[in-house]
């Protein structure tokens, strides 16, 4: 190539790229979001309503807190002669365990004592307690060994299932 014809190339791409000079880059419109103060002020006070419309529906008639239960049982207690087998039923003692403690904090135990006294000494004293209820939407939370010898498990429950215990109990269905 020569230098005539060179010069011409590059005299067309000058050419062709002052075309492109001229024009101006695309741009995306801008709207100003709030145009006034009044629009302000508008804007945040909807927004307030809008939380504070959340906060109520949010909020219960009553408190409730989580109820979380551990259970613990141990292995070497349990009636099988293969381990694994007295593991699996140590994990489920524990877990029936955790249910027990569950159903007393959400229901209750009813205590019956009984005390026996002949001519001033103490001759019986007797004392049973007993429980009763139903346990829904409990999860296991854990299931982990403590020992070489014993299972924890750890049950909790929603909120949202003590809400419906808590309701249908209000209305004498339980």
């Amino acid at each position: 190539m020569n230098i005539a014809s060179k010069s011409l190339v590059l005299f067309m791409l000058g050419f062709f790229m002052s075309g492109c000079a001229g024009q101006t880059s695309f741009r995306m419109p801008t709207v100003p979001l709030l145009s006034t103060d009044n629009e302000s002020a508008k804007a945040i006070n909807t927004s307030r309503s809008l939380l504070g419309e959340r906060r109520i529906a949010e909020t219960s008639e009553f408190y409730v807190p989580s109820i979380s239960a551990i259970g613990f049982s141990s292995v070497s207690i349990q009636p099988s002669k293969n381990i694994n087998q007295r593991r699996l039923m140590a994990m489920r003692a524990a877990k029936l365990d955790a249910y027990r403690s569950l159903t007393e904090q959400i229901h209750g135990i009813r205590v019956e004592g009984e005390t026996t006294i002949g001519e001033a000494v103490l001759t019986s004293d007797k004392l049973a307690a007993a429980l009763n209820g139903l346990i829904i939407g409990a999860r296991t939370v854990k299931i982990e060994p403590t020992s070489n010898d014993t299972y924890q498990v750890e049950l909790a429950v929603s909120e949202t299932h003590i809400n419906r215990l808590v309701k249908a109990y209000r209305k004498g269905l339980l």
